[in-house]
């Protein structure tokens, strides 16, 4: 005698379908999220090279302060005839015996330039204290002057910020555009360079400013 179960056999053919529907459309949006965050990434990388190419030179106030990613021996002679440059800061601290940093003092000295190091990373939040000695540095040196890190996307970023924010008097969301895709500033994915930005809105925290402005 045979007994029938049912219910509880093999689904049929067209309920194993619908099923898989749901999955295989889950696994095209993620093959298209991927190409998309893929070609993103790409698109980033390009623009980012670019401007290392192009030494990542910008003025934050024509006249007083520049930033740049860090300059060879030909970068700082056309700064000096092109801006009339007299001093630079080095963000990425002393580094005698390195050839990017024997060349950069060697040239500075060529040219008459002040010159000035401090030491920052961009994967760690800078502290206070740090912050009033780099201004301290920025009020100090003659003008106009040169401030850079290694690729000026940063570390360069968060001076001109800060030179924007506290010296310049720019509203606070102004001087933030210091630290944008535009100069190369890219806080996301694996990057910790997200520090700069906290460093930065920090600082504007325990800076107050008059209810005026």
């Amino acid at each position: 005698m045979s007994v029938q179960n049912p219910g509880w056999g093999e689904p049929k053919p067209g309920a194993r379908a619908a099923r898989t529907r749901p999955i295989a459309w889950l696994m095209r949006s993620l093959k298209v999220a991927a190409f998309s965050l893929g070609l993103s990434a790409a698109s980033v990388g390009a623009y980012w090279g670019g401007l290392m190419v192009q030494g990542n030179f910008h003025a934050v106030e024509a006249g007083i302060l520049y930033r740049s990613a860090q300059p060879d021996r030909n970068d700082l002679i056309a700064a000096v005839h092109q801006h009339g440059v007299r001093s630079v800061l080095n963000l990425r601290g002393r580094n005698p015996g390195s050839y990017w940093y024997d060349e950069e003092v060697g040239a500075s000295r060529e040219l008459g330039l002040a010159h000035y190091d401090y030491s920052l990373s961009a994967k760690r939040l800078v502290t206070a204290q740090q912050i009033a000695e780099i201004l301290n540095i920025v009020r100090q040196a003659p003008k106009p002057l040169l401030i850079h890190c290694k690729s000026g996307a940063d570390r360069a970023g968060l001076v001109s910020a800060l030179y924007r924010f506290a010296l310049a008097g720019a509203k606070a969301e102004d001087a933030d555009r210091e630290l944008s895709l535009v100069y190369g500033h890219f806080p996301y994915l694996t990057s910790r360079s997200g520090a700069m930005d906290d460093s930065f809105w920090a600082y504007v925290r325990a800076t107050p400013r008059p209810s005026s402005e």
